[in-house]
């Protein structure tokens, strides 16, 4: 009695079939091989998706691609605390599939020193991998972040403003501006400062490297245009040349 099946390998060997990726997005192959290619085995690809049903899927069908080829990889979303998740991890690279419009992949991949992997906009079209300067970002207790394009304090409440004080430290000569406000941007590889305040003429500064301290009321800091903590205390800005790498796969 002949008692061979017709089940396929895949099962008989106890592993799933991969779907093709092509049939869940195109730009999954060469996500996946750009992303297998900057893994050295020991490091982690971080796969940034949003929260859609679309996203969900590509960001899966990624990571059992990466798992075929041996590589880990962690799902990252725009959540709060989303990031921590990376913890520990030496990440290799950022795939990002959020798409061009949001910041977030951008400032992981400057964040962690890792090249961002990115759709080519137009297709089969070549595009080249291109280098940015950031804005890095770094606390107290040693804590990085990056901000792409601009970074400002200012006080909280208008209201109050003569409540408050900025002080912006440049090569160790500290300058206080009661009810201040600064505005950090990049221009030719350096930080561009800009600094008023309400008994305080308009003045603009380059510098490599600022440290921000605030004292009085609660201050906001706005990073790309986005308001992200009530901020007190120190903050050291620093121009980061080429600090982001932009790679179309």
């Amino acid at each position: 009695m002949n008692s061979t099946t017709d089940t396929p390998l895949s099962v008989r060997s106890g592993r799933t079939t991969r779907p093709d990726p092509t049939s869940v997005w195109p730009p999954l192959a060469e996500l996946t091989e750009a992303a297998a290619n900057a893994s050295t085995g020991s490091d982690t690809v971080a796969i940034t998706r949003g929260f859609d049903r679309k996203g969900r899927q590509r960001a899966k069908a990624l990571s059992e691609l990466l798992d075929d080829r041996g590589v880990a990889a962690v799902e990252v979303t725009p959540a709060p605390d989303s990031e921590q998740l990376l913890a520990g991890s030496e990440v290799a690279a950022v795939a990002n599939l959020v798409g061009a419009g949001s910041w977030q992949p951008y400032r992981l991949a400057a964040k962690t020193g890792s090249p961002v992997l990115t759709p080519r906009p137009n297709g089969d079209a070549p595009a080249d991998e291109v280098a940015r300067d950031v804005i890095g970002m770094a606390g107290t207790e040693g804590a990085r972040d990056v901000a792409l394009t601009r970074v400002a304090v200012l006080p909280e409440s208008s209201e109050n403003a003569d409540e408050s004080s900025i002080t912006i430290t440049r090569d160790g000569e500290p300058l206080s501006i009661p009810g201040g406000q600064v505005t950090v941007t990049l221009h030719e590889q350096r930080l561009h400062v800009q600094l008023q305040g309400p008994d305080f003429a308009a003045q603009e500064f380059a510098a490599q490297e600022i440290t921000i301290d605030t004292s009085g009321t609660p201050h906001r800091l706005i990073r790309d245009e986005l308001p992200i903590a009530e901020f007190e205390g120190t903050l050291t800005f620093t121009s980061e040349p080429r600090g982001l790498v932009v790679r179309p796969v």
